[in-house]
């Protein structure tokens, strides 16, 4: 089973291991008051941490590519919120630390409007028009928020849900992108009327330019009987590192 700090717990003897809130845990095995297992993100430390500090999770199989992957068992929308705050929870902290003030309280604002949003959703009592509402709420808040503190673009289809990559065409990739870039320009320009002082800093913004590049690959090369993937970032020779995710 799969779990998730709610404390952070630091490791005082072996075979204890720290945890970090929101860290997420395979469990192998209970005993007692501790659980035994591994952190996710890093699979080769074992150890054993106590079962108070973990919210246990509902969990689901989902077979990709002759792969089967183990997923939360919720709603999308809900997943992305907890990923959303997760990395937006870390730039939040950056701010802090760089003392720029304003961006700080914006971010946090938006955070705290996520989890109020979260909540509502995980609740299961919102009637069926009230919860459409909140999901595109929640979508544009997320969208607008990548878009100010220069994140990914999240392309989605017309009810607000992610588009995967391997099922949609390119054609159809790159008219959602558009039309997410469009929407996201029109709301950062919406929230810039309000003249609030908060969102000043972010005028640049609203005339950056989007850019949509489209790549035809004609021919990939790999051993005969070798499972293979394509994958394709951009990279920038200035500062020697990768600028995007992959492709």
């Amino acid at each position: 089973k799969t779990g998730v700090a709610t404390y952070n717990f630091k490791a005082t003897q072996v075979p204890q291991i720290s945890l970090q809130i929101g860290d997420v845990v395979h469990i192998l095995e209970d005993h007692e008051d501790w659980y035994r297992g591994y952190l996710v993100r890093h699979k080769e430390t074992e150890g054993i941490f106590p079962k108070s500090f973990i919210h246990i999770k509902e969990i689901a199989a989902e077979k990709k590519r002759n792969a089967e992957n183990v997923i939360p068992a919720e709603i999308p929308l809900v997943q992305e919120v907890t990923s959303t705050l997760w990395e937006w929870g870390n730039i939040w902290k950056q701010l802090y630390v760089a003392n720029k003030k304003e961006h700080f309280r914006q971010v946090q604002v938006m955070m705290c409007e996520l989890m109020e949003w979260r909540s509502q959703l995980l609740s299961g009592t919102l009637p069926k028009d009230e919860l459409k509402e909140l999901k595109q709420k929640v979508t544009s808040k997320i969208d607008y928020g990548n878009k100010i503190l220069e994140l990914d673009l999240i392309v989605r289809d017309e009810d607000g849900n992610i588009l995967d990559p391997d099922k949609t065409s390119v054609i159809s990739l790159f008219h959602a992108h558009t039309e997410a870039t469009k929407k996201i320009t029109e709301r950062i320009k919406e929230e810039m009327s309000k003249d609030e002082p908060i969102y000043g800093t972010f005028c640049r913004n609203t005339s950056s330019p989007t850019h949509s590049l489209y790549v035809f690959v004609r021919n990939f090369v790999c051993k005969i009987g070798e499972d293979a993937e394509l994958f394709m970032s951009l990279y920038d020779p200035h500062k020697h590192t990768v600028i995007s995710e992959n492709y």
